[in-house]
């Protein structure tokens, strides 16, 4: 039977996390009400059960990158090497040398990993890094700015197009991430994990796309990230999956200009609003991994 957490509209994402973490520490199910976690209801577009409530349980085990998930990168890869080689070619000569940025992540477990992208920031943007940091609190956010000084004319472009994110198709190839999970983060964002809870979302190995990222992204708060990734890892579905993939190209679209105000990827009867309440009541517990 799940344990329903007591608490009404207005309750912190900090009191939230800290109560699924006791529920699944103790192999339970937790019950949060909708009113309780209003990014999963608004931002992420997830629908609760039809008693009004969000369930987290926690799956048997972690779910690694699988081999038809890393062949399927390497043909995403091989599809992409037009794209790729371009997008080389115009950071080179644009921008100069290195192409590829390489900066240490924290993955499953915490375990570091180097995450590859094209570079889209000035060659000093690490030496400016903590500078920047100082200057800018965000209340409990990630460190971002609207408009960073640090990034280029071309790196503003491959952003807006996530290409920028496309060399890291080598680190699902590789194991170290999967097509979809929880964001990896550099070391300089370590400080935030100030609970236990928080590190709930490194029980599963990050991805390139995810919830977080097609639910308000850099606008939300770290517990608010959390608490979307740990959804995501309790209802963890390849059907999941695909929703999240396909309302991450909604999102290039829009970021592109090619949507306008059409409707989003999975705000539909059966999209990504459904995938967790659905598996749940199909199964009665979350989807098991795929």
């Amino acid at each position: 039977m799940a344990r329903v957490l007591t608490a009404g509209e207005g309750t912190r994402e900090g009191e939230v996390l800290a109560f699924i973490a006791e529920v699944v520490r103790e192999d339970g199910t937790a019950a949060v009400p909708a009113e309780c976690a209003p990014v999963l209801l608004h931002d992420a577009r997830c629908r609760p059960d039809t008693d009004g409530c969000f369930r987290f349980r926690w799956p048997a085990g972690p779910v690694p990158c699988g081999c038809v998930e890393r062949v399927a990168a390497l043909l995403l890869l091989v599809l992409c090497l037009p794209v790729l080689t371009v997008t080389a070619l115009l950071v080179l000569l644009c921008d100069g040398w290195p192409v590829v940025f390489r900066q240490e992540r924290f993955g499953f477990r915490g375990r570091p990993f180097v995450v590859y992208k094209f570079r889209t920031m000035d060659r000093r943007a690490e030496t400016l890094h903590a500078r920047l940091q100082r200057r800018r609190r965000t209340g409990g956010r990630l460190f971002k700015l609207e408009r960073d000084p640090r990034v280029t004319r071309l790196g503003a472009l491959l952003r807006r197009t996530f290409v920028d994110e496309l060399p890291q198709l080598v680190n699902v190839v590789r194991g170290e991430m999967r097509l979809v999970g929880p964001r990896p983060l550099p070391a300089s964002d370590q400080d935030h994990y100030t609970q236990p809870a928080h590190a709930l979302r490194l029980e599963g190995l990050p991805g390139m796309t995810g919830l977080w990222q097609v639910s308000g992204r850099n606008r939300l708060t770290f517990d608010a990230m959390c608490l979307l990734d740990i959804y995501y890892l309790c209802h963890r579905s390849r059907r999941f999956d695909l929703l999240l993939i396909a309302r991450t190209v909604g999102v290039v679209f829009e970021q592109i200009g090619l949507r306008g105000k059409a409707q989003r990827a999975g705000e539909h009867t059966g999209g990504i609003a459904d995938a967790g309440r659905r598996d749940h009541e199909h199964h009665g517990k979350p989807a098991a991994p795929g």
